[in-house]
């Protein structure tokens, strides 16, 4: 069994589920992209909380297949078999049939998106029962749901007979890249960095490590195997999402091939200019992809953000021709080549969140956080301190330097500062790398993932 489906982090989470609980009633809204965890969560506070409680995973089914579903569960889940012998023809007769016996029950209905797709009058059901029954009980309802469009149109939306009604709204969103090193304890540090440069925060993907896998196992059975799990994965991430995912499959494609500008889009997609704006939009509210404002430009561009995307794109694409050859060794081989050229972009990601951490403990402090970008002088990462008219200028650089590269990246810092409007500001220079060989040049502070507030195991 995989160690990596150990239930970690999630203490933000579970403290707004127990608050929500303590409150109730209460309408708890839980979602975000497939495989984050949500399931998980909700179990894990079911369990932790040890209340009457009954569980459903709806089906992308019709509206009877549900409510009889549900019926059932709380018949088998809160042992009240009149459920099974009640044909409910709404949620809200049901809903309201198990107040009068189980007021202080918690119902949770998993996947609720499925049935909202499959029977959209369902909210307005639920939206009955929320505001004409659930205030005189000490019910806790918690939806959940993958389908991050429908849930924030049907359910969280300003068109949703829903809209305003939950008293908690949370998007799950991925884990910190800090926890990787607790889903994979026998790794070493940097092996596990190179994981989550695969899969991102996804715990899904994670837990299908093994234990005692080395970087290779998890390359050769996950990555380019002919049966590899993330083969499909994209497709289904955008069906789920879109009854048309041709064109957005066709915009991560040009992302991941560099195309960051709406038009250089849509000149490898065939897309017109003034159609992208809605995709782009569409991709950046479900997480596939980011917009990126530099600090000194009102100019931004476009970037992948989904880590499955990335890796998709990036890995098990290009290696499709050898793995489907069975040139599973050379196909090996080319995916660690392909992992380490995308892993700096990985480690910027992960140097961003080492700052904001290092400025929520107090260790730094800043008003605005960016790259900068103008006028031909770009610097991977500027924390600037208005208030103080201090500039910390970073460099982020996935490798093993010395202290001799770590003195000329400082000047080269240090130059380009110059270009800013901060040349008169005062400066602190800081390069984030993977390892440094030797000892820091004075000058210039050197942070290395051992530095980084991993979790130990």
């Amino acid at each position: 069994m995989g160690v990596s489906r150990r239930f970690v982090d999630r203490e933000e989470e579970l403290r707004a589920l127990d608050e929500c609980f303590s409150a109730r009633p209460c309408l708890a809204v839980v979602y975000g992209r497939r495989r984050a965890g949500k399931t998980r969560l909700v179990l894990e506070w079911l369990g932790r909380l040890g209340a009457p409680s009954v569980y459903y995973h709806a089906v992308p089914a019709g509206h009877e297949v549900n409510l009889s579903g549900l019926a059932s569960s709380i018949s088998q889940q809160m042992g009240l078999g009149v459920f099974e012998r009640i044909r409910f023809e709404t949620l809200d007769v049901l809903l309201e049939t198990l107040a009068s016996m189980k007021p202080d029950s918690i119902v949770v209905i998993d996947e609720f998106t499925y049935w909202v797709r499959g029977e959209p009058r369902v909210t307005g059901e639920l939206q009955r029962f929320v505001d004409h029954t659930l205030p005189s009980t000490r019910m806790t309802l918690v939806l959940v749901g993958s389908l991050v469009g429908v849930m924030m149109g049907s359910v969280l939306g300003s068109g949703s007979p829903l809209y305003g009604r939950a008293r908690l709204k949370m998007r799950v969103e991925p884990l910190k890249p800090w926890y990787v090193t607790l889903l994979h304890p026998r790794l070493g540090l940097e092996d596990a960095v190179r994981v989550y440069g695969l899969f991102g925060g996804i715990p899904y993907y994670h837990a299908m490590v093994e234990e005692g896998w080395g970087l290779r196992e998890v390359l050769e059975r996950l990555v380019v195997s002919p049966y590899t799990p993330l083969k499909d994965e994209l497709i289904f991430l955008l069906r789920d999402e879109f009854q048309n995912p041709a064109p957005y499959y066709s915009i991560l494609e040009a992302l991941a091939a560099g195309k960051t500008r709406v038009s250089e889009i849509s000149q490898y997609t065939g897309i017109p200019v003034q159609h992208l704006p809605r995709y782009l939009s569409t991709l950046e509210m479900l997480g596939f992809a980011e917009r990126v404002v530099p600090l000194g430009s009102k100019r931004g561009w476009w970037r992948l953000r989904d880590p499955i995307a990335r890796t998709w794109f990036r890995i098990v694409k290009p290696l499709q021709p050898l793995i489907e050859a069975g040139r599973v060794e050379e196909a090996v081989e080319k995916a660690r080549e392909l992992l380490e050229r995308m892993m700096g972009e990985v480690f910027e990601e992960i140097a961003y969140e080492y700052v904001r951490w290092m400025a929520s403990t107090g260790r730094l402090r800043y008003t605005r956080l960016g790259r900068w970008a103008r006028r031909g002088t770009e610097i991977d990462m500027l924390a600037v301190d208005e208030e103080a008219r201090t500039v910390h200028a970073f460099e982020v650089k996935w490798g093993v330097i010395d202290e001799r590269e770590a003195e000329r990246i400082a000047r080269r810092l240090e130059a380009k500062l110059s270009e800013t409007p901060y040349r008169d500001w005062e400066h602190k220079l800081h390069v984030i790398t993977r390892r440094l060989e030797g000892e820091p040049p004075p000058g210039v502070k050197v942070h290395t993932l051992n530095d980084m507030p991993f979790k130990r195991p």
